[in-house]
């Protein structure tokens, strides 16, 4: 018998969630609190060591789920969602940078004693405790596929595997049983089965007790894959399901909700910062579901809006997000998309049979009443020809698509400043003064041949424009007429291929291919979060608010806290 446990710890050098100790025996720690930042930056507000960082992946389709007397616990491929179901709110979810394992979650069981939960992984026996962020393992011979729990008092569990059974104790103590426990000496969890024959209403068409009918998305079954009942309420279960997510079903009066949490589909392709929160976009990975993520900044609301019969959503990657009004602009493989975020959330698509260029829309600059759009074949300006009633209002003909500029030339950035367009191409930057009202192109006045360099990402902020090029990041101050400066922090050589960058009061940030880079704009000091080591991945995009960094990445989406100086634990 071996046990092996763990607890949440801090790397304080990257501000990063890591299971920091591994030893024998257990221990039990709260999670220590953060300090209150100062009253004028970021950091202000006070925020638990356990929320400085947190990981969210995607949980729409889930493996099992368990309920304790106070927490609900649903599993997916990116880890454990907890939801307090008596306090309505999501606590951070369990991934495997704060103990989970990465092996498949065979059973799952809600501890009837004691705020916990016992999992079964190939091998072993996982007990987790969301109050103290305790993970212990205990190994085991085979794969478990039931847990029940000991009716005596002492909570001990009983778990079966490969035929096997095992008394494992609070402290991860083994002892081989000879035989089954008696049935009358276990409490056994209801699982999908016994909760079938409870409440047949379960086998017929589920999905009308949650979904409301909508003619514009295709029709799709509830598939449950696994339940789960509370212990204290006898009409409250929880299904885990394949697209759905988290559901709360009540089958004697047939009322069911389904609890968003986390990304619709796995990995972020793009982000986009909303007055309320964030915009979050796939990398087209998905086969179940696809379309928009909507979070607050807390991380308690979300919502999740698929594509339609007429804009099918699945498989596209969305390169670029903006949001503007109750209008959200993605730029995709498939061409650019406008999502009204009222109601239902109506989808319109314009691609090549529409007059794109190209249907690979790499950059996006709303402005007016409308977008420019960059792709690989130039710049092009769409406007928003469907007035707020939905009515078509002008150029119906040609659905709003603008004639064609800087043909056959990569338009990789745009940023609106004012009344003038700045383009990141692989000529160079450039410049539209007075963008809609047919400006001449031109070129920033500098003999700094970095100008004429291919240039990734623009942003802007207090009179100050960034331009990242595959060597240097540019600052420029068009407003003052100065010469462009080279921001040598800004270093995009630790970066790989740079994707965004960014800028507000506080700091400034570079992300690529290999990480992210953020300085402090007032005392100048730089922390670097590197792919593979930091991070899962490559940065996709990066949107900053006054205490939230949100940082995009192939394997899901990570929120981290932001001190006093703008940047980073």
């Amino acid at each position: 018998m071996r046990v092996v446990t763990g607890r949440v710890a801090r790397h304080a050098a990257r501000g990063l969630t890591l299971v920091a100790w591994f030893g024998a025996g257990v221990t039990a720690c709260a999670p220590a609190t953060g300090a209150r930042g100062a009253a004028d930056g970021p950091g202000r507000a006070f925020v638990s060591r356990r929320d400085e960082v947190v990981r969210i992946g995607s949980f729409a389709s889930l493996q099992a789920v368990a309920a304790s007397r106070r927490y609900v616990y649903a599993a997916g491929a990116d880890g454990i969602a907890i939801y307090d179901r008596l306090g309505d709110r999501w606590l951070p979810p369990l991934t495997r940078e704060a103990g989970f394992t990465d092996r498949q979650v065979t059973v799952m069981a809600g501890d009837p004693v004691e705020e916990a939960l016992w999992m079964g992984v190939p091998g072993g026996i996982v007990l987790y405790r969301p109050l103290t962020e305790q993970v212990q393992r205990t190994m085991l011979t085979g794969v478990p596929d039931l847990i029940v729990f000991d009716r005596s008092g002492t909570g001990d569990a009983f778990v079966r595997s490969g035929g096997q059974w095992t008394r494992v104790s609070r402290v991860g103590i083994t002892t081989p049983l000879a035989t089954a426990p008696a049935g009358s000496a276990v409490i056994v969890p209801p699982a999908l089965p016994q909760l079938v024959q409870a409440w047949p209403q379960l086998r017929m068409q589920p999905q009308l007790f949650v979904r409301g009918a909508d003619a514009t998305r295709p029709q799709r079954p509830l598939d449950i894959v696994a339940a789960s009942a509370s212990p204290d309420r006898s009409s409250e279960l929880w299904l885990a399901t394949n697209g759905d997510g988290l559901v709360r079903l009540d089958p004697t009066f047939q009322q069911g909700r389904a609890l968003a949490f986390g990304l619709l589909e796995p990995g972020v392709g793009a982000l986009a910062p909303a007055s309320d929160g964030v915009w979050i976009a796939g990398l087209g990975e998905s086969r179940t579901r696809a379309g928009l993520t909507f979070a607050t900044p807390d991380l308690q609301r979300w919502r999740w809006i698929d594509g339609t019969i007429a804009v099918p959503l699945l498989g596209t990657r969305t390169f670029a997000l903006a949001s503007r009004a109750h209008r959200v602009w993605m730029g995709t493989d498939r061409g650019l998309v406008r999502v009204d975020t009222r109601g239902t959330g109506d989808l319109v698509a314009w691609t090549r049979l529409d007059g794109l260029a190209d249907e690979r829309v790499l950059a996006l600059a709303p402005q007016g009443e409308g977008t420019w759009i960059g792709t690989p074949r130039g710049l092009t300006w769409v406007s928003d020809f469907v007035d707020a009633g939905g009515a078509a209002r002008r150029d119906t003909r040609t659905r709003g698509v603008g004639p064609h500029l800087l043909d056959g030339v990569p338009v990789q950035a745009l940023q609106a400043v004012g009344d003038t367009l700045w383009v990141g191409t692989s000529a160079g930057l450039l410049a539209i003064p007075r963008a809609l009202s047919g400006g001449a192109i031109s070129r920033p006045v500098s003999d700094d041949p970095a100008l004429r360099r291919g240039v990734r990402a623009l942003a802007w902020s207090d009179s100050v424009l960034l331009a990242a090029t595959d060597g240097v990041v540019l600052r420029l101050a068009p407003r003052a007429a100065r010469a462009p400066q080279r921001v040598d922090a800004l270093d995009p050589t630790l970066v790989g291929v740079p994707t965004r960058v960014g800028i507000d009061a506080w700091a400034m940030w570079v992300a690529g291919t290999d990480g992210l880079v953020i300085v402090s704009r007032a005392s100048g000091a730089r922390h670097v979060l590197r792919s593979g080591v930091d991070l899962r991945g490559a940065v996709t995009d990066v949107v900053a608010t006054r205490d939230w960094f949100f940082v995009g990445t192939p394997s899901g989406l990570v929120r981290v806290r932001r001190t006093s100086d703008g940047t980073i634990p």
